[in-house]
């Protein structure tokens, strides 16, 4: 069996589409992120939209890979801070974080 080839990528944001996030803004947000980085000539940064991710407050979402940092309440200008401080510099941007990897931002342990 011939197997697929994919270019090899730094980090894989993923954006939820789900209801609340997609009347949020999600939609522009994708967009305004793809064409930063297609600008920005930074094609180490894969993007896609997914279906629900499951939390549906604090939206539009995004999950960045690797680590698993999820972002909430994004809007462009938070999207612009994440390209320059997550994706050029490996620095999340913390005050918009409200999940890493198996770490939780201002919320208890229980789900």
């Amino acid at each position: 069996m011939n197997k697929p080839k994919l270019k090899a990528y730094e980090y894989h944001a993923v954006f939820c589409c789900g209801n609340k996030c997609v009347e949020s803004g999600e939609r522009t947000l994708f967009n305004h992120l793809r064409n930063r980085l297609m600008v920005l000539g930074m094609d180490t940064v894969r993007v896609n939209r997914a279906g629900c991710l499951g939390v549906c407050e604090g939206g539009p979402i995004m999950v960045v890979y690797p680590g698993g940092y999820w972002y909430c309440g994004l809007d462009a200008a938070a999207i612009d801070r994440i390209i320059e401080n997550h994706f050029r510099h490996g620095e999340a941007v913390e005050e918009l974080l409200f999940h890493k990897g198996g770490e939780r931002f201002g919320g208890d342990r229980r789900g």
